[in-house]
């Protein structure tokens, strides 16, 4: 890898996410209206449902999946206020 005139020769200096037992320390938000249909899309896509959408509180529906490659994202609906 090379930052400017620095090369940081690095390989094993990381996690790869997708070999990981559980996700990594950091998430992906995607904001959508329909969550299910984005959750039920995802888990066709090749995703794991980590949480199923659910309606909060405060009126926002979240769900979790995790990506093939390991991401973890949430699918929420926006909060209204």
């Amino acid at each position: 890898m090379k930052f400017g005139h620095t090369i940081i020769d690095v390989p094993d200096a990381y996690v790869k996410a997708n070999v990981s037992e559980i996700p990594l320390g950091m998430e992906i938000a995607l904001v959508t209206d329909d969550v299910a249909g984005a959750h039920a899309k995802a888990i066709n896509a090749g995703a794991v449902s980590i949480k199923e959408p659910v309606l909060k509180p405060w009126g926002q529906t979240v769900s979790y999946v995790r990506c093939p490659d390991g991401t973890l994202v949430e699918i929420c609906s926006p909060v209204m206020t």
